[in-house]
């Protein structure tokens, strides 16, 4: 007989078996009394330590009802166990930086201090835009880890998940056996239009256009079938689907890249259309063949740019592992193109003006050698007077003893800035790029020419060495058959270098006769390219503008502005107030062609302390790596440097500079003239005594100038520094009214900093910075380039200067 199973449930008063709280005899008596407060059960994951008090506690019963507005967000303290930070690290943030130490170098030779990471690193985005100026700030960069998911959004689509798999549970099942299928078919198409897109842009490169043509079809084709399939299949369970959070990105997101693909061949197809048609009218102008691409340029651009901001929406996490980081380079490098071509769109207008196709022009064409470098760019070894009309040249005249010819013809004696004593007591045409500032030199070659042979000019173009290097890579090889020679990118500045230094017509004072006779050939090539090889070349010229290898100047008023506002007119920048600013630029003086033998690194650094003064230290490293006995190069440098800075800026002191023998220097005759204008720009300030540095105010900077000598297989190092003229601080006033925008988003005590580094026509430095503020601020906002943030500033991380670039941070100061 079995017996009956005992009761195991408890009355929740009284604690006792066969009854329940509601029937319990003691329940009116044990209710009566409070009851011991059951004991918190909790779990332990991993934390020895308990966690701060949030800032935001606060206790409403004895408060006001204004409370909440003196409650400050805060942020986790850093040396918190890492899973309090769990929630507060910065977006893709794996790495650290620890604060900036104060010390830049350990001595005068040694190596740089390492940085160790301690604190997250920020997802930074680089600079955009041409123009020195910084992006608004994005909130983006500051994002938490874990996404916030909408309640009420979640719950509608699970909602609709759950009605569907109720009412149609056995179709379901099919529905979703055939949305894979579908999957497949997209991911096929989609692969094969990337594919062909792919060749496309490697037979545009290689100037392919029939090639480039069908594959920009096939592609066309592929992205439309897998737009149709993704937008006509499944609609009701894909709406359904992109309401949910964690699903609905990763569907948006492969549309738009789908979007994007057919975009970028939709617009390549116009492209297509516009050098077709200049390959078919391969003898038109130059100017009409410019028309022709422009027109083609602008209907592909508004494809181009929807195309890079649907690329730009989608997160790359939703691609597969493999695929993301070649995606990413692609966005980059297809994001940054667009602004390329859309400007080269607005210098049609321009670009007609400079060839002639509004009259008759007239231009100086100066060519410069970067291994013996000036302040434009190299030395002014030859010229050409090129007279255009329409697209055509009209007269091309290239003097065979190059700008040595004018010394002759100059009716001027003028006495020469200070340092180019060492070459010649009277100021000369070969010698006018003197300034760093382009339109300032192009306008005393303009000078220098009217005075020598009394014809004025429309304007003045430089064009480094290097630049003929990129040309001959897309005209391909040419021939000097008087010479038996035959010039390639990469042997023709040797070879012309030694017809000029050691040929023959050097003992007939023509040694630059190869160039006479070489540059109405290239230029013939140039202006009969076919459709294949203009694009190619505009985009070298683009190029060569953006990092200076070719600078210009133009006496129309609307076109010098169009230059200026492109970046391509070399100028010096005006940077504003409260805006620290670097130049280095290096004058080889007696120093041959030496530069082509020098690494030069410029390491830059300010230090900000608590009350918002900066000091900045500057030190430049000259390395000179060629050998005694080399030709051309092997000589020592001679160095006359000038460093500017934000003007007004105080030296606080200078070492490493060194002197040519005194003995070199022409003293220029008593009788010669005072130039007015270089009296004018170059507004003497003093000399250092202990470096014997040169201070003057130039261009709305200050200038340090002094001499470096370095010989072969030897470094030289120059350190300098110097208190900034402004304060970093909440109340400091700046008149860049992107700042003034930029600031009006962020707290009182936020303060901004802004690096301008210019480079140099002709030379590539590395270039590397610290900024660095107390320890008790915190940054805010961050901007620029190959930069890492640490928790007390800014570390910018060397890399070549390639163009003139721009770095800002915004810091929060603690409240006093």
């Amino acid at each position: 007989m079995s017996s009956k199973r005992p009761q195991l449930r408890r009355c929740g008063l009284c604690h006792n078996t066969g009854h329940n709280k509601a029937t319990c005899p003691e329940g009116k008596v044990l209710s009566a009394k409070p009851m011991p407060a059951a004991p918190l059960k909790f779990f332990v994951h991993h934390v020895n330590t308990p966690p701060p008090t949030s800032a935001h506690v606060v206790n409403l019963k004895s408060e006001k009802s204004e409370v909440w507005k003196t409650v400050d967000t805060s942020a986790p303290d850093i040396s918190a166990p890492s899973l309090f930070q769990t929630y507060h690290n910065i977006k893709n943030s794996d790495e650290t930086e620890p604060p900036i130490n104060s010390k830049l170098f350990s001595d005068l030779h040694g190596a740089k201090k390492s940085i160790d990471p301690i604190v997250p690193k920020l997802n930074l985005k680089p600079i955009q835009e041409k123009k020195v100026k910084l992006k608004k700030p994005s909130r983006e960069n500051f994002k938490f880890v874990t996404a916030k998911l909408v309640p009420s959004r979640l719950a509608m689509a699970t909602v609709l998940i759950f009605t569907l798999a109720l009412v149609i549970p056995g179709p379901l099942q099919g529905y979703f056996e055939s949305l894979a299928q579908t999957k497949d078919t997209i991911t096929e198409n989609s692969t094969a239009g990337f594919m062909a897109l792919q060749e496309s842009a490697t037979a545009l490169k290689s100037a392919n256009l029939t090639s480039a043509e069908l594959a920009t079809t096939a592609a066309l084709s592929k992205f439309n079938n897998a737009l149709e399939t993704l937008t006509t299949k499944h609609t009701v369970l894909q709406s359904v689907v992109k309401v949910v959070p964690f699903l609905g990105g990763q569907i948006i997101g492969r549309e738009r890249i789908l979007l994007a693909g057919e975009q970028i061949a939709l617009g390549n197809s116009y492209l297509l259309s516009g050098l077709k048609a200049i390959e078919n009218n391969s003898g038109q102008p130059v100017t009409d063949k410019l028309n022709t691409l422009v027109e083609a340029l602008r209907l592909a651009n508004p494809n181009y740019k929807q195309a890079a901001e649907n690329l730009s929406a989608v997160d790359e996490n939703i691609l597969p592992f493999e695929y993301r980081q070649q995606f990413v380079d692609f966005r980059k490098l297809f994001v940054g193109l667009v602004p390329d071509f859309e400007r080269i769109t607005g210098l049609n207008d321009t670009l007609q003006e400079i060839f002639g196709g509004k009259g008759l022009r007239r231009y100086i064409l100066v060519f410069q050698n970067p291994a013996e470098l000036r302040p434009t760019g190299g030395f002014m070894g030859s010229f050409a007077v090129l007279d255009i009309k329409d697209g055509k040249i009209i007269n091309l005249d290239v003097p065979a003893g190059g700008t040595y010819d004018l010394q002759g013809q100059l009716s001027e004696y003028i006495i020469p800035p200070l340092p180019l004593t060492i070459n010649n007591k009277r100021w000369e045409f070969q010698d006018a790029n003197w300034f760093p500032d382009f339109p300032a030199s192009a306008k005393k070659i303009l000078w220098f020419y009217n005075h020598s042979r009394n014809v004025t000019a429309d304007g003045v173009i430089t064009i480094n060495a290097t630049v003929l290097e990129k040309i001959l890579s897309i005209i391909g090889p040419v021939t000097d058959s008087s010479r038996n020679l035959t010039l390639t990118s990469s042997t023709a500045l040797t070879a012309i270098q030694t017809v000029v230094e050691t040929g023959s017509e050097k003992q007939i004072n023509k040694p630059k006769q190869i160039l006479a006779d070489l540059a109405p050939q290239i230029i013939s090539l140039i202006q009969n390219s076919t459709g294949k090889n203009l694009l190619p070349l505009l985009g070298s010229l683009e190029e060569a503008l953006e990092e200076k290898e070719i600078q210009a100047y133009f006496t129309d008023t609307a076109v010098q502005k169009q230059i200026l506002t492109s970046g391509w007119a070399g100028a010096i920048i005006d940077s504003g107030k409260n805006t620290d600013y670097l130049l280095v630029v290096n004058t080889n003086l007696q120093g041959q062609k030496s530069d082509a033998r020098i690494k030069q690194t410029i390491s830059h650094q300010a230090v900000v302390d608590d009350e918002g003064n900066v000091i900045d230290t500057v030190s430049i490293s000259r390395e000179h790596i060629g050998e005694p006995t080399e030709q051309f190069y092997g000589s020592v440098n001679v160095d006359f440097m000038r460093i500017y800075v934000p003007e007004g800026s105080t030296l606080i002191s200078a070492n490493g500079f060194s002197w040519p023998d005194e003995k070199n220097f022409r003293a220029p005759e008593n009788w010669y003239k005072v130039d007015s204008n270089l009296s004018q720009i170059e507004q003497e300030v003093g000399i250092e005594q202990n470096s014997g540095t040169r201070i003057t105010n130039e261009f709305g900077k200050t200038a340090f100038g002094n001499w470096v000598v370095t010989e072969p297989g030897k470094i030289s190092r120059i350190d300098i520094s110097y208190r900034l003229p402004f304060k970093v601080s909440p109340n400091s006033s700046t008149s860049d009214t992107v700042w003034k925008k930029i600031m009006s988003s962020f707290d009182e005590q936020t303060v901004h900093y802004q690096l301008v580094v210019q480079k140099q026509s002709g030379i590539t430095s590395n270039f590397e910075s610290q900024i660095i503020f107390p320890a008790s601020w915190q940054p805010d906002w961050v901007s620029g380039d190959n930069v890492s943030l640490a928790r007390n500033g800014l570390n910018i991380i060397s890399s070549p200067l390639l163009r003139d670039s721009v770095w800002g941070i915004l810091m929060k100061k603690p409240n006093q």
